[in-house]
Parts: structure tokens; sequence; C-alpha cells
């Protein structure tokens, strides 16, 4: 003990460069610790999944590590569409922001466990799309169709309750003649 309090409070000049390069040292390590204990502790927190009571606007938080549940939905007059699903409020948080586009055949569902009127915005989103608003048997209860970017902060929601909200490029639902009253056809089920 004696020697290390000796080497520490040291006058000599080339003990006191020691001295602080040792101490340098100390403070890299600790830095270089805390940056993996504290980058393993928040990726481990962004895994968390949130849940926001009295507030019906979800909008998806996709994880690259994370892939996407996918499954076909056929709507209307048989188009059939590969459909991304989403069903936690983590999934909900930024919907298709993550994408720069979709194709015209995909889509993107959210799936609620109850029926409400869920409301949707544009925030993050880098194309315009239809939004359509599915009760618990499949039929379509409401549509906004060309929804563009620059509506953010603004809210849509439907007009009845709805379980399920498929998001499509905009205008497809209306080249493809799909409207309100129209069955969509899915099995959660075959979710891969």
């Amino acid at each position: 003990m004696m020697k290390l309090r000796s080497f520490i409070l040291s006058e000599r000049p080339e003990d006191r460069l020691r001295n602080r390069l040792v101490i340098l040292g100390f403070i890299a390590f600790t830095i270089v610790v805390s940056y993996i204990v504290y980058g393993s502790v928040a990726y481990g927190l962004s895994k968390i999944n949130v849940y926001y009571p009295n507030e019906n606007t979800y909008v998806f938080t996709h994880k690259s590590d994370d892939p996407l549940k996918s499954m076909e939905i056929v709507c209307g007059q048989g188009n059939k569409f590969k459909t991304y699903t989403v069903e936690d409020e983590h999934d909900r948080d930024k919907g298709l922001s993550v994408f720069d586009s979709i194709k015209d055949s995909e889509a993107m569902m959210f799936v609620f466990e109850t029926p409400g009127k869920y409301s949707f915005w544009m925030k993050g989103m880098k194309f315009p799309i239809d939004i359509v608003w599915l009760d618990n048997e499949g039929k379509i209860v409401d549509i906004k169709r060309h929804v563009a970017t620059s509506t953010y902060p603004e809210l849509f929601a439907p007009d009845s309750d709805s379980t399920y909200v498929v998001e499509l490029n905009a205008g497809v639902s209306e080249r493809l003649k799909i409207k309100i009253g129209d069955i969509c056809n899915f099995d959660l089920s075959t979710l891969k």
C-alpha cells in the first residue's frame, strides 16, 4: 500500500507525467465501458413496447432486425396485395414512414384488438397513400383517398368503428374500384 501511495504522490517530473497518463487511460477506459454498457441498455430499451392510453392515433417503428410479418389480402373484385402486418402499439408508431415507397401490389395492415375509430396521420411519410378501414368481418367501412404527405399533423379517422386498417399507395383503391362495402379476405393465421 505504501509503495502505491508514494507512486501517486511522487513529485518527480517523470512520475507526474506517468500519473497523468495513468489517469487519462483510466478516464478513457471508463468512457469506453460506459458507452458499451449504455449502448446495450439503450438498445434493450428501444425494444420495449410502449402503450399510450387514451390515444387512438397509431402510426409502426420497423426495426431493421425485426422482419415484418406478411400475408396476402384480397379486396373487392379479386385485387391481391402482399400485406405487411403490424399488431401492436410499438409497430404502429411509424407505419409506412419507414419505406421510401411501396409497390401498388403491396400494403400495410394494422391489426387492433378491439373495434374503434382509429385515426392516422402522415408524420414522416415519403409518399401519399389511401387509408382503408375494415370492420372485424373485413368489410370496408371507410376510405380516405390520396392522403398527401403535406397533410401532417392532420388526423384521418373513419366514420365507423374498425378493427383493421390498410394503407395502400395513393390512387390504388380508386383505380381498382375498391369501395366502401367491399369485403377484404385474409387469414391472420397465415402471417409469415
